[in-house]
């Protein structure tokens, strides 16, 4: 290779680095002070997110029974919930491990190749997690770890044909229920 393209490659590097910036989507981030969800929970403006989107997109429910130790909220092995004045809650460190950065999406491309530190093991889904709300009908990137497909597909057959209660009944109408 001669000099000048040796140089012409060195002066071209720093373009092709920052042409295409990397997306954040799975990066660990949080929901703000004394923030603890008990459900999904979507965090706008997060500003440790690039898209400013926070989300904690696993869908599960506290056992209902009374409790006096951490393990009667848990299966063998898991530290999801903890035993709060007799009743299983969430366990805010479970949550901050399992919420990510997020976009707004169309297809499942748009949510690859993202952070690298991230959590989720199973990869990125495009979908809707949420049927009310300020984010309600929005696709958005969500680790397929934490998808509940089911409610997944309900939220896309409703909020595609602008049928969801308390979203796309709303005024104004969202952009988020279409088909």
């Amino acid at each position: 290779m001669s000099t000048r393209a040796a140089l012409a490659a060195l002066a071209l590097a720093p373009l092709l680095l920052t042409a295409c910036p990397k997306s954040d989507v799975g990066r660990p981030c949080n929901h703000g002070p004394g923030f603890i969800p008990q459900s999904q929970a979507i965090t706008f403006p997060a500003l440790t997110c690039d898209q400013l989107l926070c989300v904690y997109a696993e869908d599960v429910e506290a056992p209902a029974e009374p409790c006096s130790a951490d393990a009667e909220c848990n299966g063998a092995g898991e530290a999801q919930f903890r035993c709060e004045q007799g009743a299983c809650v969430l366990d805010q460190e479970y949550v901050m491990s399992r919420s990510m950065c997020s976009q707004s999406c169309e297809s499942d491309d748009e949510c690859q190749g993202g952070a690298e530190d991230t959590a989720c093991s199973r990869g990125f889904v495009c979908a809707r997690i949420q049927g009310l709300g300020d984010h309600c009908c929005e696709k958005l990137c969500v680790c397929a770890d934490d998808l509940d497909v089911a409610t997944a597909s309900r939220l896309e057959t409703e909020c595609s044909a602008d049928a969801a209660v308390g979203c796309c009944d709303k005024s104004p109408h969202p952009d988020a229920c279409r088909p």
